[in-house]
């Protein structure tokens, strides 16, 4: 009878301790893993455009290639370009390509420029920079859009 009890407790020990440590070794918060966040690279596209201006010339798009070679999660994106600057949340999933654009109003002047730039998070973080003569910034980024490649 000794025997059956020791061999019921241990099996629930057991089961209990295999329940905690599958809790404990994930290390996801609900966003992503922890132990493997999102982290992006260059993923050159030939023939892809890197900027266009629209709306007759008063905003330009621009865009970078990336790819997210680390773990799934959400990232926030700041974008800044002259004086202003927007903020958006995106959820990325592990080992995808993505296309990330971003449109900032602009008006033609001769003797002005700024630089637009994109930084993607990562170990060693990624920066897109573009910088645009002969225009001037009237506003802040807008219409920020992350899409799979």
């Amino acid at each position: 009878m000794k025997c059956k009890h020791f061999f019921l407790a241990s099996v629930l020990l057991l089961s209990g301790l295999i329940a905690i440590s599958c809790v404990t070794a994930t290390g996801d918060n609900g966003g992503g893993d922890e132990n493997n966040p999102p982290n992006f690279i260059s993923d050159p596209c030939a023939g892809c455009p890197k900027e266009e201006y629209i709306s007759g010339n008063t905003a330009i798009r621009f865009f970078s290639y990336v790819k997210n070679n680390g773990g799934a999660g959400k990232i926030s994106m700041t974008i800044g370009a002259g004086s202003g600057s927007a903020t958006q949340q995106f959820t990325v999933t592990a080992g995808t390509s993505y296309v990330f654009q971003a449109s900032v109003p602009v008006q033609a002047s001769a003797a002005s420029s700024f630089t637009y730039q994109a930084q993607f998070p990562g170990t060693a973080g990624y920066t897109d920079s573009h910088t645009i003569t002969g225009f001037r910034t009237t506003g802040s980024p807008y219409d920020l859009q992350m899409n799979p490649k």
